[in-house]
């Protein structure tokens, strides 16, 4: 019987061994809602880096779940995005150069451009099938 206390109290322990963990100070902070994001024109400096979509509203969210993509200073761009397509979900990439006109961005060749504005940390994709909101994750 002593083992079988000395074995629980020993069980019963063990939870308080484990050491805390601590959050970086960035995952911890309060992210502001984009509706109170401050947008403006980008300078076409301001792209480059690893963004990941916080919001995708309008038709364009009928089918497309997540975007990534990686903008280089020099020009360069990839990008990957979850949709549904057939009913499954899948991965969709594209890759190539972007130009930034005025207020629009071009991703490669054949899209259309979309309306480009920034605010802190954030780009906002705008198009007749939708907006899309990405937040800057890296460099």
């Amino acid at each position: 019987m002593n083992r079988r206390m000395l074995c629980l109290a020993t069980c019963a322990l063990l939870p308080a061994c484990i050491p805390s963990n601590v959050v970086a100070e960035a995952d911890r902070a309060v992210l502001t809602p984009t509706t109170q994001l401050q947008w403006n024109a980008p300078r076409p400096t301001a792209l480059a880096g690893l963004y990941e979509s916080v919001t995708i509203t309008g038709d364009i969210a009928q089918a497309m779940w997540r975007v990534w993509y990686q903008f280089a200073a020099d020009g360069a761009f990839s990008g990957a995005a979850l949709v549904l397509a057939d009913g499954q979900p899948q991965f969709q990439t594209l890759t190539g150069r972007y130009r930034i006109d005025g207020d629009r961005l071009q991703l490669g060749e054949d899209t259309e451009p979309a309306a480009l504005t920034a605010a802190k940390d954030h780009l906002k994709l705008e198009s007749a099938e939708g907006t899309i909101v990405l937040r800057k994750v890296g460099d």
